[in-house]
């Protein structure tokens, strides 16, 4: 009740004139914690309140220290404390990074970590430009970072402003650009689908007229093109979807997360295969084979190769990305099984329709 009325105040919708009555109101503090000093007589109230005071003093180290917990596919379920995982210092280049399975947390590494050597993750999302990653840091965990990348201004390795980039804007042009892209951003989020595609298509606008110098990978255009691939698979709009997800498996994933087994890139690998294995189902299903299919059609791709070899891309990196008992190799072992794959001989001819997919992806979908 307390901390619904102290929320009411901060969002103004309790009148003054009621707080100010309720501040009125006789607490008895004095009495209470003399009754139980005398004679044992109030004594739960006086704990219940030193308890309530203690949790104010502490609500801060969780806050701090808490993480957003996931479901396999990344979703956030809630926020958990780890005094283990809590005790790992941020780094803008982390060699580690946070998995949860149900109710377990594991750390996967993300590159070789000498004996002895310290375990980092990240705190912020490490795509975002220095600006934003700094701006982040101190807001949250009061701290400035002074690692390599943010002092050479770069992010996932690669400059924050390339040259062919300042040619033409300048840092506040750039950083309005990225400003409006997630205010729409944002503006989708609580969106239905259909209202998601319309905000979503204003954020990609923004930056066709400067896709010639922004760069694919470059925040928050990935960002912006993830959701639209979520609000497409919600559509059933798979060939869209598949465009999109297209661009971001040959260049965009590459770039940000360059380690194969990555589980945030895997994870998008694998939501690349189900997309054509929706494509698949329904053109065995109907002879309509969807909204979008005839930009395709000119590429003559043999999606069931293209399904398995993108399954057998993701079941190579769950151990290291994932782990063999994780969720997520549950998940994909029961996709596995469902899925009529063959013996295997079509591994030798995946690279033949990697290729068109990759051209795919260079000639559809800005």
């Amino acid at each position: 009740m307390v901390m619904q009325l102290l929320l009411r105040k901060r969002a103004k919708s309790l009148p003054e004139e009621d707080w100010q009555d309720f501040l009125n109101l006789q607490a008895h503090i004095e009495d209470i914690k003399n009754d139980s000093a005398r004679n044992g007589k109030g004594s739960d109230k006086w704990q219940d309140l030193a308890l309530m005071s203690q949790a104010t003093l502490e609500y801060s180290q969780c806050l701090i220290n808490s993480m957003t917990v996931t479901s396999v596919g990344f979703d956030p379920l809630g926020t958990c404390v780890s005094t283990t995982a809590s005790k790992m210092n941020h780094s803008c280049n982390p060699n580690c990074t946070v998995i949860f399975s149900g109710a377990s947390l594991s750390l996967r590494s993300l590159q070789s970590i000498p004996a002895g050597g310290e375990l980092t993750q990240s705190y912020v999302d490490q795509t975002m430009p220095t600006s934003r990653r700094r701006q982040s840091l101190r807001s949250v965990y009061y701290f400035d970072c002074t690692c390599d990348y943010c002092n050479s201004a770069c992010t996932c390795g690669l400059p924050d402003l390339p040259d062919f980039l300042k040619s033409r804007l300048t840092p506040d042009e750039v950083l309005n650009f990225e400003m409006e892209g997630m205010r729409l951003y944002s503006l989708s989020e609580k969106a239905s689908p259909l209202e998601q595609m319309g905000l979503l298509g204003q954020a990609m606008d923004l930056f066709h007229p400067i896709k010639d110098i922004y760069p694919l990978w470059r925040y928050p255009w990935p960002t912006i093109r993830h959701a639209i691939i979520l609000a497409q698979m919600a559509l059933e709009h798979w060939h869209e979807a598949l465009g999109h997800a297209l661009k971001g498996y040959f260049f965009i994933e590459p770039v940000l997360y360059p380690i194969t087994w990555n589980p945030l890139r895997t994870m998008r690998t694998f939501l690349l295969a189900k997309i054509m294995i929706e494509i698949e189902y329904n053109k065995s299903q109907s002879q309509d084979a969807g909204r979008g299919s005839e930009n395709f059609d000119k590429y003559h791709i043999n999606w069931a190769v293209a399904i398995g070899g993108l399954m057998a891309e993701v079941q190579a990196a769950i151990p290291k990305g994932f782990g063999i008992d994780s969720g997520f190799a549950r998940e994909f072992e029961k996709l596995r099984r469902e899925l009529t794959l063959g013996d295997g001989g079509w591994i030798s001819i995946w690279g033949q329709e990697r290729e068109k997919l990759e051209k795919a992806a260079q000639e559809l979908v800005d």
